[in-house]
């Protein structure tokens, strides 16, 4: 989760566009991936995802998100796959359960749906500057500001607790305790406990938080912004892209 909504500072063209640019790409991909039912789209949204990463210089980072998912959408397609008994039998699973060709193909359907679908999210993430993300929602979008800070505030602190959970574990491994396990229900209770330092720590920063923008006047004004956003060609030619990823989709069906 940090990986996935920690910015990483980069210089490139992918880094430069109009946050709001970005915001779109990454709003209307997850329409396009959910309106498609082609395998062959949705694997072309992933390639492109991590073609996009290469060329920003983020392709480690986002490397380990692509593992994150992918772990996700094989237990996501094996979920799926004890529920779908319907069409020609490849095999049993268990004692009564068989894989299918119509329910093979529907998980791994609904798999790279979640995949393609996630994967342009983590990566704007990654490109973009919460200031600027806060800037295009407040004055492209014309969110109110009070929500968007609200919207914001929430992404740029997930890093700030996954990172404190870390400590809390190496903390609790330093004493003794044993965080490290394959088992998934064993680190269910391993991690249940600490949530709780955790979740002490978050309402403390959270009030903190709260009384620091009440001392500085949060919302008693107009705001201005020092930075402005403008567009450039590669804006209008990134829009023109999405815009056909978006028709692509809805041709395919």
């Amino acid at each position: 989760m940090k990986q996935m909504l920690e910015y990483v500072h980069g210089n490139s063209i992918f880094h430069r566009l109009n946050p709001l640019i970005k915001l779109i790409w990454a709003f209307v991909t997850c329409v396009a991936c959910f309106i498609s039912s082609s395998h062959l789209f949705l694997l072309g949204v992933l390639l492109m995802t991590i073609v996009i990463a290469g060329i920003s210089g983020v392709l480690g980072r986002a490397m380990g998100v692509f593992k994150a998912l992918l772990v996700l959408g094989l237990f996501l397609m094996l979920f799926q796959l004890l529920f779908t008994p319907h069409g020609r039998v490849y095999f049993y699973i268990l004692p009564g359960v068989p894989v299918t060709d119509l329910g093979l193909s529907f998980s791994l359907l609904l798999m790279l749906k979640m995949m393609a679908a996630l994967s342009p999210l983590s990566l704007m993430l990654m490109l973009t500057p919460m200031n600027e993300l806060l800037t295009a929602m407040t004055h492209n979008l014309r969110v109110p500001y009070r929500y968007a800070f609200v919207v914001v505030t929430a992404l740029r602190f997930i890093p700030t607790f996954s990172q404190e959970m870390d400590q809390i574990m190496q903390a609790q491994r330093s004493r003794g305790h044993e965080t490290d396990t394959r088992n998934p229900f064993k680190k269910v209770r391993v991690i249940l406990p600490m949530c709780i330092p955790l979740l002490i720590s978050s309402v403390r920063r959270v009030e903190t938080m709260a009384i620091s923008l009440e001392t500085r006047g949060f919302c008693t004004g107009p705001r201005s912004c020092r930075k402005k956003l403008g567009f450039t060609l590669f804006d209008l030619l990134a829009i023109i892209i999405v815009v056909a990823v978006l028709l692509l989709s809805i041709a395919i069906g």
